[in-house]
């Protein structure tokens, strides 16, 4: 499956973290901005509380097509997601000197609700993702 941007929230109206990012509590009112090529898997979350915060994010599914994070009952209620289809998830890269360098953070996606644009970042209970997963593999498939 190819990953779409969900251009609905990069339509220039603002996202809102509640609890903040974990290190930016401050930080609650954002905006997704598209980020190098429209068809592109990147975008910038730009903090609207702090001018100098700014993050790199990515639809998972792009370059982790097997990633399905559960998200908590709690969680769902408190951002109105009332249906899977009310979900975009997004993780956080930090990019690195060279693609094979740079990683996402699998273990806390951030979530929104495409309905009513709030948004949180989760830690996940499974240890499967981690924090600082590749985002590309640097094995060489031999056949």
């Amino acid at each position: 499956m190819t990953a779409v941007i969900d251009l609905s929230l990069l339509d220039g109206s603002s996202v809102h973290i509640g609890a903040g990012l974990p290190g930016f509590p401050g930080a609650h009112r954002f905006r997704l901005m598209p980020w190098g090529d429209e068809a592109g898997p990147f975008s910038l979350l730009v903090s609207l509380d702090d001018e100098d915060l700014v993050f790199v994010v990515s639809t998972p599914d792009v370059f982790f097509p097997d990633y399905l994070p559960e998200i908590d009952g709690s969680t769902a209620q408190r951002l109105g997601i009332l249906s899977p289809a009310d979900a975009a998830v997004y993780v956080i890269v930090t990019p690195g000197p060279t693609p094979s360098e740079s990683t996402a953070n699998l273990l806390g996606p951030l979530i929104v609700s495409r309905r009513t644009r709030l948004a949180a970042q989760v830690v996940l209970e499974s240890t499967r993702w981690e924090m600082r997963t590749p985002l590309v593999s640097t094995r060489r498939i031999y056949e």
